[in-house]
């Protein structure tokens, strides 16, 4: 009868091992893409049941221990299934971890850019879907003059060699919670700035184009690069594609006014 019970109370271990492992991986599922109210509220549900979990399984253990009646040497057998009921629930835990690693590890490889650090396309799809309906935001549609001519004559190594450059220069602009730079192709790069005003996001412009407009040491040339800036801001719905278009349209229209200016989308 003894065995009976510890063979019942070993099955409700596993039981619970296994459903608290698939509960909090249910939890952790996509929690990157959900916001801090709610990943804090993910965790402290995956602690709770990571706590009760073990907590009962205890008990079990102990309850196994205490009530077994069998010879004080039969003692080892349920002292056994106890410990293995307890590794078993920390074996589930760090397997969760080792994915939920994996997870991050294969989230910034698909959102970052390999050659400047910086988010790539897929990182700036990723923002504009979380992205509030109503936000105020300030886009900022910045590109090399003069990169193709650099490309076609020094060769692909030179212009890799200078977009980490510039790359390494934009990322000093970068806020958490503020301002997102993206890398969206070629020598194109995008800078969404929230709850910028568009003085704000011309003083952010002028600041770009000073620290990015100069001679650049690439091996053994010496390279004077320019950028072109072009500014469109959110007016009430956040249309990402019109804000997009208006900001490159501001652009080009910054190309024509010269070297290393910016432009204001203009109605």
């Amino acid at each position: 009868m003894a065995e009976v019970q510890i063979y019942l109370q070993t099955l409700f271990s596993i039981l619970i091992a296994a459903a608290a492992g698939y509960l909090v991986l249910r939890l952790y599922r996509d929690i990157s893409s959900k916001t801090p109210q709610k990943r804090a509220i993910h965790t402290g549900l995956s602690v709770i049941i990571i706590v009760a979990s073990l907590w009962i399984m205890h008990q079990l253990g102990v309850e196994t221990l205490l009530g077994n009646e069998v010879a004080d040497d039969g003692v080892i057998i349920p002292l056994l299934v106890y410990s293995l009921t307890i590794a078993l629930c920390m074996f589930l835990l760090t397997r969760m971890n080792l994915v939920l690693a994996e997870r991050e590890q294969l989230k910034e490889l698909a959102y970052k850019d390999a050659l400047t650090g910086l988010l790539n396309k897929n990182g700036m799809d990723h923002f504009w879907d979380r992205c509030k309906v109503n936000e105020q935001l300030a886009v900022l549609f910045l590109d090399l003059n003069r990169f193709k001519s650099i490309n076609d004559s020094l060769g692909h190594h030179v212009g890799d060699l200078l977009l980490q450059e510039v790359g390494k220069n934009l990322i000093q602009f970068s806020s958490k919670r503020k301002r997102h730079i993206f890398r969206v192709g070629g020598d194109e790069f995008v800078i969404v700035a929230k709850g910028s005003t568009q003085k704000e996001a011309e003083q952010l412009a002028v600041r770009i184009l000073e620290k990015t407009t100069k001679s650049y040491q690439l091996g053994e040339h010496n390279l004077f690069v320019s950028m072109s800036i072009g500014i469109s801001i959110s007016h009430g719905k956040v249309d990402h594609f019109r804000l997009l278009n208006e900001a490159d349209t501001a652009m080009y229209a910054a190309k024509q006014l010269g070297t290393g200016r910016y432009s204001v989308y203009k109605n």
